[in-house]
Order: C-alpha cells, then structure tokens, then sequence
C-alpha cells in the first residue's frame, strides 16, 4: 500500500497549505505531522475531514494512488474498446488469456471481470467463450450488492445484452434502486444513463416495447444537459429505433442516419461505425 500520508503532504503542499491550516478541523499537527510521515493511520473521518481541508476529492486522490492510472475494470473497458473497434479478435484473445492467468489480489471482482471479457470476447469472434455457469455467477453478484456503485453499473452495462429478459429487466429496475444513492454524483449519473440507454436499445432489440417504455421514461428522468451531447444523440437515434421497429415509420431511419453523421460531425468515428453496423443489422433483419 502507497504511503497515504506521502501523498496527502504533497496536495497540501502544492496548495500552499501549512499543517496548522489543515489541523484546525480537530486534528493536532503532531498527528498528522506522524500521519504525512508513514509513522501513523488516520481513521476514515478523520482523513475525510483533511482532504475537504485541501479541497480533494476521495475520487482524485485514490487517482493519485494508483500512479495516476484508472481502475483495472476500467483499465481493461478501455483495451476491450479498442479491440472491438478495430476488429482485433487475436489481440482480444490474447488480453483473456492473459488476464485468465494472473494471480488476483482480489478473487470474486477478478472471475467477474474474467467472466465480462468472456462475453464481449464471444461477440466479436462468435466463438464460444462463456458458460451457463459464468451467468448464473455474474447475476448472483450483481443480486447480492445492496447499493450499486461504479463497479456494479460498469459490469451490468457492458454484459446485460446476454442476459435473459427477466433477469435482465429485474437487474435493470433494481439498478435504478440500488444506484439512486449515487445520482447527484456526475460520474455515476453518466454512468446511469449509459446503462440506462443501453438497455433501452436491447428491450427494442427485443420487440419488448412494454419495458422500452418503461426505460424511456427513467431516461426522460436523466434529463441530459445540453453539453451531454454524446447521450442526447444516442437517446435521439433510440427514439427513433423504437419507432422504427414498433410503428414500422421508414422515415425514422433518416433521423437515426442523422444521428450517425452527427457522430462524424463530432469527430467520433469508431463510435459512427458502431451504430453504422448496428443499423446496418437492423435493415437486414
């Protein structure tokens, strides 16, 4: 474990901050003289107190501690990305196997990220990959967390479209339970409506327009600012892929082709191409 105190010493400083401006929230300057030193622990309240002192999230100081680095979910979402854009079935392959082979500090979060893998693996190659086995194991986690934080959104996220409906539409209603805690939080409430627009889309997949509609709605609850821009055009091209499907109005297919060249427009071509081949799947069908 990184010297925490280490760490804090050197916001503190950069900021100007002397141990007597930070010490004044209860905390003797001693202590967290000993505390900045390695030579002493404070408990969480305490820590709390001193990073509001110097004006730090828990966010961007756990950043710090890890080198600067995202979490390893996060770090391999990022790898998985680029794979599926670019259509890299051997590299995917080798990242599995690789991760499959490593010694976890954490066991339970590494078999499910092993089993997340598995998944967007099988839908890029075709192969099989995942078991019976590994959904019954994703599910029963995502089951027994009370309150979904990052790391429960970003797995359900990326794995619900292999779900069954039942359990992915009782999944989907409990997430907005279990994360409502955390909406006002920005980087949960993007991460919320992802989610959300993702299973939108799967639900139409489906032709289940009973629960697309109930999603639409929890989507409407999102209201996306105006700077959102990424969410409101995916929510847009949603919109009118229900329409599509469930009205069989044509037209709406120039709207979702607006959608995609907005997408251009924006610079984010492999996310274009993503809901180009999408597209192009749902006219084939």
């Amino acid at each position: 474990m990184k010297n925490f105190g280490e760490i804090f010493k050197k916001f503190r400083e950069s900021r100007g901050l002397r141990l007597k401006d930070v010490a004044k929230v209860g905390i003797s300057t001693s202590q967290l003289s000993r505390f900045e030193k390695g030579e002493t622990d404070l408990t969480i309240s305490k820590f709390m107190l001193i990073l509001d002192e110097i004006n730090m999230s828990i966010d961007e100081f756990m950043y710090a501690v890890h080198d600067f680095h995202r979490d390893e979910l996060n770090e391999l979402l990022v790898k998985v990305r680029n794979f599926v854009s670019t259509n890299d079935v051997e590299g995917f392959k080798s990242l599995l196997y690789f991760y499959m082979e490593l010694n976890p500090k954490r066991e339970k979060f590494h078999q499910i990220n092993t089993i997340l893998l598995k998944i967007r693996l099988q839908d890029l190659s075709g192969e099989s990959y995942y078991t019976e086995q590994d959904l019954i194991d994703l599910t029963d986690y995502l089951f027994s967390v009370e309150y979904w934080g990052d790391y429960e959104l970003l797995i359900f996220m990326n794995t619900l479209d292999v779900l069954k409906h039942e359990v992915f539409m009782i999944l989907a209603r409990e997430m907005c339970r279990r994360s409502d805690f955390y909406k006002e939080i920005p980087t949960n409430r993007r991460l919320i409506s992802t989610m959300l627009l993702n299973a939108y889309i799967t639900c139409i997949e489906r032709m289940q327009f009973i629960d697309a509609l109930y999603l639409e709605k929890q989507l409407n609850q999102c209201f996306f600012i105006e700077t959102e821009v990424y969410e409101r055009l995916v929510f847009k091209y949603a919109q009118n892929l229900y329409r599509y499907k469930y009205e069989e109005n044509t037209k709406s297919i120039i709207e979702m082709k607006k959608c995609i060249a907005a997408l251009k427009l924006a610079g984010s071509n492999n996310l274009a191409k993503t809901y180009e081949r999408h597209l192009e799947k749902v006219l084939e069908n």
